[in-house]
């Protein structure tokens, strides 16, 4: 083989090479995009389709929560002041709507007093109308930080139900027997008391009026995150909080040894 014949031959195995290398870069890509393509469809709420978000009065759905705290609890309250204003402007979805369904969460899950019962009764409400889920986990992450970092109950009822209190604590902390353990050392009240009643159903309207007002203004197309999404994983290198010597410092809580229904 002369050195023409070598260098087409070379030539040709060349393109053979790129041409198979240039087919299955095209073939990742194509398979690369189908998972995309699925990757975002699985971040989207098609229910967003069927529960229809109206704009409401943030003070009408504080209201409306606290009303119903008092026979549903933290988490159902919330969900009803949302629900019972939607229908109220003709919004299309609510009108058989399981409120109750969720009365579960209430005590931070079933009175075990992990996160806060406000916060989930809020988030389904997000969840359901915002159809991008990233946008609804940014909401609830503002969320937490607002029921976290914010003097409450700053929400004053048209009628008092149970009865006056007199502080606002900041939590620091999304969890629920830290939020109430602060409070009711501030108030000196009891958790079986009409104080600690009252003090979470001005809560749940306060949290209920917060997340009304992120809802309208992503009716708007005006919301943006104010929080980092997973700050404390980003700082602490794992799903936490920064308050862990509120429970494991020097001294912990000292929870009974033995309960009537559990062996330990």
């Amino acid at each position: 083989m002369d050195s023409v014949d070598t260098k087409n031959s070379l030539s040709r195995r060349d393109m053979l090479i790129n041409g198979s290398k240039i087919a299955a870069a095209t073939a990742l890509a194509a398979i690369g995009g189908i998972q995309m393509a699925k990757k975002s469809e699985a971040y989207e709420n098609p229910g967003a389709n069927r529960y229809k978000y109206v704009k409401l009065d943030p003070n009408d759905v504080a209201q409306t929560t606290y009303d119903n705290y008092f026979n549903r609890w933290c988490t159902s309250s919330v969900i009803a002041g949302f629900t019972e204003n939607l229908k109220k402007k003709g919004a299309t979805g609510w009108n058989e709507f399981p409120i109750d369904a969720y009365r579960w969460a209430h005590g931070g899950f079933a009175g075990w007093g992990a996160l806060c019962g406000t916060m989930p009764g809020a988030g389904v409400i997000i969840g359901l109308v915002t159809k991008d889920t990233d946008i609804a986990e940014a909401m609830t992450n503002d969320l937490a930080f607002y029921y976290s970092y914010t003097d409450l109950p700053s929400f004053t009822p048209a009628k008092v139900q149970k009865a006056q209190i007199k502080h606002m604590t900041m939590a620091g902390t999304p969890v629920c027997h830290i939020s109430v353990g602060r409070w009711m050392r501030a108030e000196g009240a009891a958790f079986l008391s009409n104080e600690r009643q009252e003090r979470c159903a001005r809560v749940a309207a306060n949290v209920a009026a917060e997340a009304t007002k992120m809802l309208n203004a992503y009716a708007d197309g005006t919301y943006k995150p104010q929080h980092k999404p997973l700050y404390n994983v980003i700082a602490n290198g794992i799903t936490s909080q920064n308050n862990c010597s509120d429970c494991h410092g020097q001294n912990p809580p000292s929870p009974k040894e033995t309960y009537e229904s559990l062996d330990k």
